[in-house]
């Protein structure tokens, strides 16, 4: 039997901006003295990665295994990665071009990283994850008697 799909969004948890805890926390609304955004461009990035992680949640519901995983989060993210390669059988190359290749926004799918380049829109997303969705059974249709 095929695994589902699996998609890990990875990006920066805003929490962990400033390395300090709860007292220290930057987000993306953090405000300058003149009333702009600190972080605006943290915050845009998040946003992207919401609207992709709802693109896929809407078009696949939960026959999609969605992930979102702080980059710096190493003793998550590289088990985690581990395991996508093997389950879905990724060649060693494939995984190390992955691996080394990861950005603070990247996406993977099924253990191997989808673009270079930042974030892909929703619309690549989604054709590549409707790509490797595994066929549905169609209802067999009886001819009228």
């Amino acid at each position: 039997m095929k695994s589902n799909p699996s998609v890990i969004l990875v990006r920066e948890w805003e929490q962990q901006m400033s390395s300090s805890g709860c007292c220290g926390r930057l987000e993306g609304d953090t405000l300058n003295w003149g009333g702009e955004q600190c972080f605006a461009e943290r915050r845009r990035i998040m946003e992207k990665v919401g609207e992709l992680y709802r693109a896929v949640r809407d078009r696949h519901g939960d026959a999609v295994e969605i992930r979102i995983v702080d980059p710096r989060n190493l003793p998550a993210l590289i088990p985690t990665l581990v395991s996508e390669f093997r389950r879905y059988g990724v060649p060693l190359r494939e995984a190390l071009r992955t691996i080394f290749g990861l950005k603070v926004n990247s996406v993977v799918v099924n253990g191997r990283l989808v673009t270079r380049k930042g974030l892909p829109d929703a619309a690549h997303l989604l054709e590549l994850v409707d790509a490797v969705m595994p066929p549905t059974p169609h209802a067999v249709s009886r001819p009228a008697t």
